[in-house]
């Protein structure tokens, strides 16, 4: 699907043919016939467009010298949909192609917040500003979304402190591998902020310096917040696994207790049973509760060995 915008008469957005007048145009899982009439009317690289629809595409930056276009690709998070039990996350890639007076952003899902660009008072002409403010929408996505995650952690937490299942562990696990994604897709998006303005086509105004700040500091406030609750999560982890581990050798012990104290009666009785004298009188019940005597002997016996074993 392509989405073509400009300016009206009264400079907002609205929505156009898709011509020379456009100013952005919004692509959102294209069909190879639509890739082709921006490849021939917009004389687009294929590449430039193809890549970011690649889920598995790293995020990066590059210059097409020959049709004059950049391209900008950066990771953005979406909610996984594949998992219904607990809130996880992925990442996409989100292109964004700037040249010839035009700007494309490309991606595979559709994008609720391009969608309210176009009913916002952003002037299209100013590429790098626009690029800026897709950019610093990503960086609060993360912010917000890792805020939401840690609120699923604490809750898991919570369950967890009740009863330990494989369920909240299982949930845990989705959590841990949303902040993984996290933190591998925003050390990307840093790295293209860095460069983001030595692009021949990307013009730096001072206009533009208080948006770049601002989008510096929330991508690193992201990446630091992230780096965090993955290390309370792998803390977390460890712990519970210690505690697993710990409450299975405590039931390994009490089966084992079990299984000696109930042995040591079996061994006198089966010791009375082939065809040894019974102790006084073999048709005796006396000679009975002497027998039934020495097992709990023997089984205090062992009893306290182990209990001063225990406390040594």
């Amino acid at each position: 699907m392509i989405n073509a915008y400009k300016h009206d008469s009264s400079q907002a957005i609205t929505r156009s043919a898709l011509d020379t007048s456009t100013s952005w145009i919004n692509v959102i899982d294209p069909e190879r016939e639509e890739i082709e009439l921006l490849m021939s009317q917009f004389h687009i690289p294929e590449d430039f467009i193809r890549d970011p629809l690649d889920s598995e595409e790293s995020a990066r930056i590059e210059y097409d010298e020959d049709s004059g276009y950049s391209l900008i690709i950066i990771d953005l998070p979406i909610v996984n949909n594949k998992n219904l039990k607990v809130l996880s996350f992925i990442t996409i890639p989100l292109g964004i192609i700037i040249g010839n007076k035009k700007i494309l952003t490309v991606c595979s899902e559709e994008i609720e917040f391009l969608d309210n660009f176009s009913r916002q008072p952003i002037n299209l002409n100013f590429h790098s500003r626009f690029a800026l403010n897709i950019l610093l929408t990503i960086a609060n996505h993360y912010n917000r979304n890792l805020r939401l995650l840690n609120k699923t952690r604490l809750r898991i937490e919570r369950e967890l402190k009740n009863n330990v299942t494989n369920k909240q562990l299982y949930n845990l696990m989705e959590v841990e591998k949303s902040l993984v994604y996290f933190l591998a897709a925003l050390k990307g998006n840093d790295n293209i902020i860095k460069k983001l303005f030595r692009l021949p086509a990307i013009k730096r105004f001072e206009a533009d310096e208080e948006l770049l700040e601002d989008l510096i500091i929330e991508n690193k406030q992201a990446v630091e917040t992230t780096e965090l609750y993955t290390n309370i999560l792998e803390s977390i982890t460890t712990s519970y696994a210690s505690l697993l581990s710990n409450e299975m050798n405590n039931t390994m012990k009490t089966l084992t207790l079990f299984t000696v104290f109930l042995t040591l009666p079996t061994l006198v009785f089966s010791f009375f049973g082939m065809n040894v004298p019974l102790p006084i009188d073999d048709h005796s019940y006396i000679s009975w509760i002497i027998v039934i005597g020495l097992s709990l002997i023997l089984v205090s016996i062992v009893g306290a060995f182990l209990w001063r074993k225990q406390k040594l």
